[in-house]
């Protein structure tokens, strides 16, 4: 079971990495984004997320139609809604070993990770706009 606290570090995550398919999604379906303006503007000013995070999942599951709501963006990482088991997630690689690294939200606000890949670049918080933070496993 995700306590309160990890449910919201998990929706931040989502949010920052699919945040342009969030606001593109209000947008096309409400004609406006202030749910998730104001998740942003909570993270900007270092206050409790639980409540606006709520608040847009609540309302992309109403503009959507769609129970998934805010938790149906996380998936493949390819930014297509997705239904996936409890438990499976696709996006763990296989045979991490410690001392590895790993890419984590520059604030340590979120559960947003990104694994190095060869040729990519390191992306970055879409809602600070700093790169992801790298740390050793």
């Amino acid at each position: 079971m995700v306590d309160e606290h990890g449910e919201a570090a998990n929706r931040l995550a989502v949010t920052c990495a699919y945040l342009d398919e969030i606001r593109r999604d209000l947008r096309q379906e409400l004609g406006e984004e202030q749910a998730l303006e104001q998740v942003l503007a909570a993270v900007r000013d270092g206050a409790d997320l639980a409540v606006p995070l709520a608040a847009l999942h609540a309302v992309l599951q109403a503009a959507n139609g769609d129970p998934l709501g805010l938790d149906g963006y996380a998936g493949t990482g390819s930014g297509t809604r997705v239904l996936q088991p409890v438990g499976i997630s696709g996006l763990e690689p296989v045979g991490i070993r410690p001392g590895e690294r790993v890419y984590v939200c520059p604030a340590g606000r979120c559960a947003r990770y990104w694994w190095p890949q060869a040729t990519a670049s390191v992306p970055h918080c879409h809602i600070s706009d700093a790169h992801l933070r790298g740390e050793r496993l």
